[in-house]
């Protein structure tokens, strides 16, 4: 096999301001409260897309899905300008759409009119709107979904597997998909090829407690389905939506691993996309980071203002969760929460943020009995910024609190006496080991989810 060298960026959640013309306090606070930086947007695509111009050795792009940040017609059409600079600078894109593409309510903000309702694109109109970005190239095309499969070298095959699904509440692949996938990696292995897919939602847990509050955003059927595709021979699948950098795998009964590959949102902390060397070695992926943008920084580094606008989003859940509950719900939907049941429970949650908000590590260490493996080091540490902290290198895949370090020690003390009386249970009943689960969310002592050679 020949090598082949590609990019993967996923969630770019564009949104063209400079043609929809948001602005006022609503749209102010819209920009604060999201993990993407909404208003900057424009700025770090085209940075990342302005890197892999000059890149003059590699000419495929891959892109998985929540193109724009809510179906914008505008940003859709100021998407395909930047895209088709892309192509005339040598580059094969190739790109699925998802939910934020097509489902969301696409909405402008302003003082005088509040919020406003802007026109969406069909899927229907998005097949034809992207056509010169895979479509195009295809050498099968799956009519219901979109899903289509590319040559991408000689002895090399792409699946473009949009994952719709009802195109509502289920995301995932139908029978007829499934059937026409299996047809497509059978052709491949008759053509000598090699085959791996890119598909918008994740195919295995790309954190350990993410499918604990975050089910429903994992591919519709993934137990099953994920197991289905290693068992036909598919190896590697490229995908996004959780805007979590993680790579992981799966095995299935019958000893076949599938490696998913999730990818970061680019316009969201730590701002980040792949380029990977596919050969007969394996999957060698690397990380980059977009190091600079076009806009005003406030003299910060890119990354650390990215980083900062990311925290502010967490630590205002567990302010609004006191002092604002309507925000809270409205901050929640980022990480999968549900407004009705939040509604539901609003005295509790609201006495539970309160006394979150004051807590220290020493303060919770003694509460539990466990003041003796509180280090001196981290007693001062408020748990809201503990819990940002573990939240932001969960997402950027950085896990750093292994077993060695007071953190850890200090709030795991803690974890084991929760245990003892909270028992966790999965979407299907199972038990959780709630140590194992808390253990592996602070350190990840498996693969490298930055720059790893997977064979």
């Amino acid at each position: 096999m020949k090598d082949l060298n590609f990019y993967h960026l996923t969630d770019l959640h564009y949104y063209a301001n400079e043609r929809i013309g948001s602005s006022g306090e609503a749209y102010d606070i819209k920009c604060q409260v999201d993990q993407k930086c909404m208003a900057e947007s424009g700025a770090i695509i085209d940075s990342a897309f302005k890197s892999i111009i000059e890149d003059k050795e590699t000419e495929i792009v891959l892109i998985s899905g929540d193109l724009t940040f809510d179906g914008e017609v505008q940003s859709h059409d100021a998407l395909k300008e930047k895209l088709n600079n892309l192509k005339a600078n040598g580059k094969r894109v190739f790109i699925t759409f998802a939910t934020h593409d097509f489902f969301m309510e696409a909405r402008k903000y302003t003082d005088e009119e509040g919020v406003t309702f802007l026109p969406k694109y069909t899927r229907a109109e998005l097949r034809a709107h992207y056509n010169d970005f895979g479509y195009s190239e295809a050498i099968a095309e799956h009519e219901n979904s979109y899903s289509y499969c590319v040559q991408l070298s000689d002895d090399i095959r792409l699946l473009c597997l949009n994952d719709d699904g009802d195109f509502d509440a289920f995301c995932g692949y139908y029978n007829d998909l499934l059937f026409w996938i299996k047809e497509q990696v059978e052709d491949a292995k008759k053509a000598g090829c090699e085959i791996f897919a890119m598909t918008h939602h994740p195919v295995v847990d790309p954190a350990p407690v993410y499918p604990l509050f975050s089910h429903k955003a994992m591919l519709g059927g993934y137990e099953f389905t994920t197991p289905y595709l290693a068992d036909l021979g598919i190896r590697y699948v490229f995908d996004g939506h959780t805007h979590i950098h993680d790579i992981n795998y799966i095995e299935s009964k019958k000893g076949n691993r599938l490696y998913q590959i999730n990818t970061g949102s680019l316009t969201g902390y730590p701002l980040a996309y792949r380029k990977v060397n596919f050969s007969d070695k394996g999957m060698d992926i690397r990380t980059i980071q977009v190091e600079n943008i076009d806009w005003d920084l406030k003299g910060q580094d890119v990354l650390d203002y990215a980083k900062e606008h990311f925290v502010y989003m967490i630590k205002s859940v567990f302010e609004s969760v006191e002092n604002d509950y309507e925000k809270f719900i409205v901050l929640s939907q980022g990480f999968s929460g549900e407004g009705e049941k939040l509604r539901k429970v609003q005295p509790v949650l609201q006495k539970v943020g309160k006394f979150a908000n004051r807590l220290t590590m020493a303060k919770l260490c003694k509460l539990f009995g466990c003041s003796k493996y509180c280090a001196p080091a981290v007693a001062d540490k408020r748990i809201v910024e503990f819990i940002c902290d573990v939240i932001v290198n969960m997402y950027s895949g950085q896990e750093v609190y292994s077993p060695e370090t007071d953190e850890y020690k200090a709030f795991m003390s803690i974890i084991k006496k929760l245990s003892e009386v909270i028992k966790l249970k999965d979407y299907y009943g199972n038990k959780v080991d709630l140590e194992e689960l808390m253990a592996k969310t602070l350190y990840n002592d498996g693969i490298d989810a930055w720059n790893v050679l997977i064979k």
